[in-house]
Order: structure tokens, then sequence, then C-alpha cells
């Protein structure tokens, strides 16, 4: 019994060495039957036909970062390329049903592909330490593997609304459409080996053939480039959380100055510590703003108009302190006079002049002239500025901090609404805009 299981297992070893050996054996024989000829050096230096077309595909494997200062945008891709040569072909019945072999680059002929728009050097793709596949019918596959970092010009006006959209291109270097040709093998980039981005969303890509003239100095060569388009859309939820809604948070408490009562004596101090609040919140968010000038972010301005509010709110209190502690007895200014009595008709809050019951059934109806002036408005108000001076600084004072708590809460909810609205973020809109309207009215 032991001596038949050493007998198996003897015959096993031969018939696996045997056929180990007969497969690398006719591995050798195909190998020397496609380069160890006469045309070794054809094979590496002349492309297969006079016009040889080239078909490309993109895979992009991730996003490394996209940085809007220096225009620069990282990626990690594969690049597909494919093309026939038919001194490349053999009958796969003569070498043990082999359909493809893999061989160094170096042994055939490759299109030199360049990334036109690197944003570092200009270098050849794919031609070291790289490996070729061919199959029998004479079809040439090189897949490219690389990091790349492309020139991107970005539009940071909607940011953290923003969508940009970069470019790949890729040309033959030194072979024009003439010689070698390039098509697309499908429309599209290839996702499906990508690794999701924290920040950028992948919301379309293209791909497609562009016809470009290198050399202004030779007009009538043409090249034909490989060009892949990639759109993003930025991931606005961390930005909406940690800007927008502190911000707007820190400005409804800043209108709250003109509920204070005056008497209590908090509003400038408060004022000012919203103020402070805000300028320090802003440096720390600095950090993450975009830093271009061209163009300039929406947010970046809407920030800024946030700090001149708040200051314009301190300096507004301060008038409404000055206006509450004015002597009653000193003259009022025609102007104010004419401000308070427009704003309590605006609003419908004017007290009318008090009359007892017996002076008012005294009085007789009389028949209301039009003034041929053609500011009939101002000058009824003038009349009745004439007829009652019922018009003081403590009157003025409440009008004036209504109407700056609602002038402040309209240059705020205005080009918030236009950076949500530019963006197609309705209904984020509409929800800010009833608070404001709750918190205004």
């Amino acid at each position: 019994m032991p001596q038949l299981k050493i007998e198996v297992v003897f015959l096993y070893l031969v018939f696996v060495h045997y056929g180990d050996t007969a497969e690398r054996i006719d591995f050798e024989n195909l190998y020397t039957h496609l380069f160890l000829t006469d045309q070794t050096e054809l094979l590496q230096n002349v492309r297969p036909s006079p016009y040889t077309e080239v078909t490309g595909s993109l895979s992009l494997l991730s996003i490394s970062s996209l940085d809007e200062v220096s225009g620069t945008f990282s990626v990690m891709i594969t690049l597909t390329l494919s093309w026939q040569d038919n001194r490349l072909v053999w009958n796969t019945t003569n070498f043990m049903d082999i359909s493809n072999i893999s061989v160094p680059v170096t042994k055939i002929w490759t299109p030199s592909v360049i990334m036109r728009n690197s944003a570092k050097r200009v270098r050849t793709l794919g031609l070291e330490n790289n490996m070729v596949t061919i199959l029998s019918s004479g079809k040439v596959i090189l897949n490219i593997g690389d990091f790349l970092e492309t020139s991107c010009s970005f539009d940071v006006k909607h940011f953290p609304f923003d969508r940009q959209n970069c470019e790949i291109l890729f040309v033959p270097w030194l072979y024009p459409n003439s010689s070698v040709g390039f098509k697309q093998r499908v429309k599209t980039i290839d996702l499906k080996l990508f690794s999701e981005n924290g920040m950028w969303k992948i919301i379309g890509s293209k791909a497609s053939i562009q016809y470009i003239v290198l050399s202004s100095e030779y007009p009538g060569v043409v090249y034909a480039e490989l060009k892949y388009s990639v759109e993003m859309e930025r991931r606005s939820s961390y930005f909406v959380l940690t800007i927008f809604m502190p911000v707007i948070m820190l400005l409804l408490l800043n209108s709250a100055v003109f509920v204070l009562p005056i008497e209590s004596g908090e509003r400038v101090g408060y004022s000012i510590t919203c103020l402070l609040a805000l300028a320090v919140f802003l440096t720390l968010t600095s950090e993450v703003l975009p830093k271009t000038s061209d163009p300039l972010s929406v947010l970046s301005c809407f920030l800024m108009l946030l700090v001149m509010t708040s200051a314009m709110i301190c300096t507004m209190t301060i008038i409404t302190l000055w206006l509450h502690h004015k002597d009653e007895k000193s003259p009022m200014p025609m102007y104010l006079k004419k401000f308070t009595h427009v704003m309590s008709h605006v609003r419908r809050c004017r007290k009318p002049p008090t009359m007892n019951k017996t002076d008012a059934s005294l009085k007789t109806v009389q028949p209301v002239k039009q003034d041929p002036s053609p500011n009939l408005f101002l000058s009824m108000m003038t009349k009745r500025m004439d007829q009652t001076d019922q018009t003081n600084w403590s009157l003025s004072n409440p009008r004036l901090s209504k109407w700056s708590a609602r002038a402040n809460c309209l240059s705020v909810q205005t080009p918030r609404n236009h950076i949500l609205i530019s963006r197609g973020k309705h209904l984020q809109s509409c929800l800010i805009f009833c608070v404001w309207f709750l918190h205004c009215a």
C-alpha cells in the first residue's frame, strides 16, 4: 500500500512538471517567433502602418486635491490605449492555445503620449518599467497608471455652492493626425473604481476628441487630442454648518440690540460685544475661504458686509442714545421732523391729536383743497406739522430704532438669498426668509 502511494505521487509530479515545462517551452517559442527575428528594430521604432488608429479610455481612481490659488487639479488615473499591429499576429494552435503574452514596453512601438495641460514638467507617460499585453489577433493594449497634476481654472464666485470643470488632455508626441489618430472607446470617464472624495462630488464626465495645432509655424500640422472633462460640485454641508449658521445667529443677536430698553444702559456694550464676537469668528473662518481675487467669492463680500452692518448697528445705537438723552426743550430740526412723520405714516402708527368730545362736536368739516404743488405728499405732511407740534425727540427715537433694525435685516437677507438662489437653493432661501420675516416683523 505505501508503495502504491509513492507511485501515484511520482506520476503526478512527472505529469505536472512535464505540463509546466511544455507551457514554458511554448512561451519561449512564441517569444522567439515574435521578437527574435530580423524585424526586431522595426518592431521597436516603426509604427505598424502608415496610419495607426489608437483607441483610448480613462479610468478615474481618486481625486487628491484641488488648489484654487495655484490652479491645480491632482488625480490618480489609469489610461488605457490600444491599437492594431499585424506584425504581432500568431496562430494559437501552434503555441498550446496561448492567446496573449505580456512583454516590456520597450520591445515594441508605442505612441509617445504626453499630458498637454500638466502643471509641472511635460513627460512621456507609460514608458518607464511598464508592460504591454499582446493578443493573438495582433491587438496591443497599454495600461498607464499615474498620478497627474493638471492645470485648471477655478470659478469660486459662488463658494461654497460652486461647481468646477477640469480637463485632462493627452496628445501624441511627434505624431500628427495624418500618422497617428485618436478615438474614444466610450463617451464618458470610467468611475467604477473611483474612491469618493470628502470635499468634491462628481456630477458628470465627458470624453471627446479635439484637433489642435501645437506650433504656429506649422499651421497645417494638426494633432488629435484625447480630452477628458470632469465636472465636480463642492459638498457644502460643512460650510453651511460652520460658517452660515453661526454668522446668521450672531447677526440676529446683533439686531436684537434695538429691543433692549434704552434705560438699561446696555445697548452700546451689547452691540460692541457682538461686533467683536463677529470679528473673532471671521478671523477663525478665514482659513477655509478661497484666497483668490479673480473672481472674488460672493461669500467673502457677504461676510465683509456683515462686519459693516454690525458697525452700522453700533453707530445707530449711539445715535438713538443721543436722541433719547436730548433736551426736550431744544428745537427739533425740520428734516428730523419730516423723517419721523414719514416713518409714522408708512407704519400707520402716528398717534392722532387728542380732543374732547365737546370740541369734536363743534368742529365743522372743511373741504380739502388740492395743492397745486408737485410734491403733494410732503406739502400735506408739512401742513400737518404746522398744525400740530407733537413731534419731539422722544418720538423720533423709537421710530429710528425700528427702522434701523429692519434695514439691518434687509441688508443681511438680500446677498444671502442671492447666493442661495444662484445655485438653485430655493427651499433653503425660503426657509431663511421666513425666519427673517418673523424676526423683523
